[in-house]
């Protein structure tokens, strides 16, 4: 024995991240700590970000107005194979810890058994968040989490100022005011809809116009189309001449009422298939 006095090291404390949350111990943020299981609840109040819990802000009348617009007009132009969810908590772990923030509104592939009950895994096509009454700085936080897990596309929709904020990785943010068109992503155009009026998104009689009576005006322009479409694949028959797969193709295809009356007159006129399909232009 060298006579030295020796002091074993005091096990580390386990961080308390389970339980009631006034015990829990906090993160570097201040925060209560918590796990995934503290979101599961349908009704839970909380978020977790890397490893630390957020309450989610009250929902006000603006707020849950909006997102029911948005949600109408997902869920009306989204393609066939694409849905949109409404505030479902996505899976963000990363090195830093283990997140699920909640988005107002979601734009997703379409989600198979047994995902649809869980939490999103995976990236969507399109996230919104709705800011009413939220701080600055939980939005942005948010925002910064989806953008570095490769979100490609967020709208931030500003209930007070009525502006919509697009923000993507890389990009500096584009806001567009009232007066202003919101380019669309590719997957909401199931009814050639391809931009939608700021006003839009904020005002139920005039989304109205993107979802019931725009449907029905499409699906009346679709009804004219294809009648043209058959008459003048009826002519063409009853001319005897035979056309390819792919000029079949592009007749079935076109949505330009202008061209394919162009082409019915050039159905009638032609004097054989190359001469049809030099006319298509």
């Amino acid at each position: 024995m060298d006579g030295a006095i020796h002091y074993e090291a005091e096990p580390e404390r386990q961080l308390i991240r389970t339980g009631p949350i006034e015990l829990r111990d906090r993160g570097p943020n201040g925060r209560p700590l918590g796990t995934p299981a503290d979101c599961e609840d349908d009704d839970s109040p909380w978020e977790l970000h890397r490893g630390e819990l957020v309450e989610t802000p009250m929902s006000h009348n603006a707020h849950a107005t909006v997102i029911g617009i948005i949600s109408n007009l997902f869920g009306t132009h989204a393609r066939d194979e694409y849905s949109n969810k409404v505030d479902v908590h996505c899976v963000l772990d990363d090195a830093f810890g283990e997140s699920r923030r909640a988005p107002d509104v979601v734009l997703i592939r379409e989600l198979k058994l047994p995902d649809v009950d869980g939490p999103l895994r995976g990236v969507p096509i399109l996230a919104v968040e709705v800011r009413a009454t939220q701080a600055k700085k939980y939005l942005e936080e948010k925002v910064k989490l989806y953008l570095e897990h490769d979100w490609p596309t967020v709208w931030i929709v500003h209930t007070e100022r009525h502006e919509v904020e697009i923000v993507q990785h890389g990009l500096a943010p584009v806001v567009y005011r009232p007066g202003a068109n919101v380019p669309l992503v590719p997957e909401l155009d199931k009814y050639g809809l391809s931009s939608l009026p700021v006003n839009a998104f904020f005002d139920k009689l005039e989304a109205s116009k993107y979802i019931d009576r725009w449907t029905e005006a499409q699906g009346h322009r679709h009804g004219v189309n294809r009648g043209i479409a058959t008459s003048l694949l009826a002519v063409l028959e009853a001319r005897g001449i035979r056309i390819t797969a792919a000029v079949r193709k592009r007749i079935d295809a076109c949505n330009d009422v202008n061209a394919l009356q162009r082409w019915l007159l050039l159905a009638a006129t032609a004097t054989n298939l190359d001469a049809f399909v030099e006319g298509m232009g």
